[in-house]
């Protein structure tokens, strides 16, 4: 069990439409041994379309279900009453989780996980607490393979992950959410090769956030974590294994789940020495900026566009 110095981290829970997922998710969140000191917060985004509101209204009588069973120290339901969509979602409920208790562990609703995962989080939310190099935590790791001279059971990158993930308030409360300060990765083409070390698809989807084409949340924290030199920790082996990639997901997902059938949440680690060698490994950052980025020609699209922005947008 748990029991290091802040007591275990809020658990923040975004659900929509899918019953199935929930269902799952909780049942396997619920198997770690923290679950029953960690409060769990389950925010419910409204429906799109009246079409939605069957399937809305059943994940939220499950959550209330889910109160009833007391595995957790408490459950709590936000509904949404009209649709805020993932980004604004995501947004406006982990800086409400954070700004009360200073940091919050984010599972989504399609994240099957291992019963070492919250013990994971909320050891590395303490071990790292007051590093000012690292501003979050991933409980999610793609299936490429570590180089053999590489021991560390976990890792640094730029790029953070949205499948599950800790966040403090100090790496969150400041985001430039509205990307007021777009231009300076315009303006700088080594914030861009930053931003790109870990996959060629983030500065392109940063500029779709720019434009109103993209809403991704993600994107804007990752360009965040980048401009203050903030690193993401990594688990060696993977604590996560996404349940809801379909015929429904979008390009990003199909890209960041190619290799799943990789992950063998079996590998998972009860126990990780940590330790204050946080410098990125030069091997595994080319393996996730292979694993994401997709074949060369698009990498050089992106390039392009790329130096298109820095031309025509500062």
């Amino acid at each position: 069990m748990y029991n290091m110095g802040y007591g275990c981290a809020p658990i923040v829970m975004f659900v929509f439409n899918r019953p199935k997922h929930f269902l799952e998710t909780v049942e396997a969140l619920s198997k770690c041994p923290e679950a029953s000191e960690s409060e769990l917060f389950v925010f419910s985004d409204g429906p799109k379309t009246e079409k939605d509101s069957i399937k809305v209204s059943q994940v939220r009588k499950y959550v209330r279900m889910e109160m009833a069973k007391r595995r957790f120290a408490n459950v709590r339901l936000e509904e949404r009453k009209v649709n805020y969509g993932m980004a604004k979602n995501v947004i406006e409920a982990v800086t409400q989780v954070v700004n009360r208790y200073g940091r919050c562990i984010v599972v989504e609703d399609d994240a099957l996980c291992s019963p070492y995962l919250l013990k994971f989080f909320n050891s590395a939310l303490d071990y790292y607490e007051d590093n000012e190099k690292i501003g979050a935590i991933a409980g999610y790791t793609p299936g490429f393979e570590f180089p053999e001279s590489y021991t560390k059971d976990y890792f640094t990158a730029y790029r953070p992950s949205s499948y599950s993930w800790a966040v403090w308030k100090r790496s969150w409360e400041n985001v430039d959410w509205e990307l007021k300060n777009i231009k300076d990765f315009y303006n700088d083409l080594s914030l861009v090769k930053k931003l790109n070390m870990n996959g060629t698809d983030r500065y392109d989807r940063l500029c779709k956030v720019a434009d109103g084409k993209s809403s991704s949340w993600s994107v804007r924290f990752h360009a965040h974590l980048v401009k203050n030199d903030l690193l993401t920790l990594y688990p060696r082996y993977s604590y996560i294994y996404n349940t809801g990639i379909d015929a429904n997901a979008d390009a990003r997902q199909a890209i960041e789940d190619q290799n799943m059938n990789a992950i063998d949440l079996a590998r998972a680690k009860d126990e990780i020495e940590f330790s204050d060698d946080i410098e990125p490994d030069a091997d595994i950052q080319l393996a996730m900026r292979k694993h994401y980025s997709g074949d060369a020609v698009t990498e050089a699209k992106r390039f392009a566009k790329a130096l298109f922005n820095k031309a025509t947008k500062r």
